[in-house]
C-alpha cells in the first residue's frame, strides 16, 4: 500500500490543519485465518488526527512551537510516530535504500538474530522484516511498524521507511549487525552506501 496514495484518498473535511496534523501509523495484525493466528500477518495504515495547541512542540520535528512552524501552512505537513517509546514524530518523507551484490547468508543471519525485527515472510525468492524496536509497542490496532526490510533473492537488500528518522534507525550498521565492507559493492554503482530514493 502507497502511503502517498492513501493521503490522497482521505477526506479532509471538517479537519482544520490550523489545529493538528495528520499522523500516518502503519501496524502489523494478527489474522484468525492466518496458519498462526497469534502472529501478525497483516499490514494496516491508519492515518489519525492529532490536535495541536499553538504552544506545543510542533509535530514536524523540527524543535520550534506549533504556532511558529507549521499551524499556518495552506497545506498538510503529514508527520509519523518516531521509532521508540515517546519518541515524538518526523515529517513524512518516503524513501527507500537498496543494497546490491551483498551476502545474502549472513545478512539473513544477522537478521533473524535481531529481536527488533520480525520476519513476516521466510521464502527462497524472498526474505521479509518488519522494524518493531525492541520493546514492540502493541496497540488496539497491532503492532507499530517503523519499517521494512527486505531480501530478494539473497543478493538484493531493500529498506523502505517513512521518514528521514526511520531510516536512520535502519540504516545504521552496527544496530542491524552489519558493516559496510570497501571490498564489497553496496549498490549498482560500486560505492559502499546504499542507493537512497525519497518518493
Amino acid at each position: 500500500m502507497n502511503i502517498l496514495d492513501t493521503l490522497a484518498k482521505i477526506n479532509l473535511l471538517g479537519l482544520d490543519p490550523s489545529r493538528g496534523v495528520l499522523v500516518f501509523t502503519a501496524y502489523w495484525r494478527p489474522q484468525p485465518s492466518d496458519p498462526n493466528p497469534e502472529q501478525p500477518g497483516e499490514r494496516a495504515i491508519i492515518t489519525s488526527y492529532l490536535r495541536t495547541n499553538a504552544g506545543d512542540l510542533c509535530p514536524c520535528g523540527s524543535g520550534k512551537h506549533f504556532g511558529a512552524c507549521c499551524q499556518f501552512l495552506p497545506y498538510w505537513q503529514p508527520v509519523c510516530p518516531n521509532p521508540g517509546m515517546h519518541a515524538g514524530y518526523s515529517l513524512l518523507v518516503p524513501q527507500s535504500a537498496t543494497f546490491t551484490n551483498i551476502s545474502g547468508d549472513e545478512i539473513s543471519d544477522f537478521l533473524q538474530d535481531d529481536q527488533r525485527l520480525y520476519c513476516i515472510e521466510d521464502t527462497k525468492q524472498r526474505m521479509y522484516w518488519t522494524y518493531w524496536g525492541v520493546p514492540a509497542l502493541k496497540t488496539p490496532s497491532g503492532i507499530v511498524s517503523f519499517g521494512d526490510i527486505e531480501l530478494i533473492k539473497n543478493h538484493t537488500l531493500l529498506m523502505t521507511a517513512i521518514s528521514d528518522v526511520r531510516m536512520k534507525t535502519l540504516h545504521k550498521p552496527a544496530e542491524l549487525g552489519y558493516a559496510a565492507d570497501p571490498a564489497r559493492s553496496y549498490n549498482t554503482s560500486g560505492e559502499a552506501s546504499p542507493e537512497i530514493t525519497t518518493r
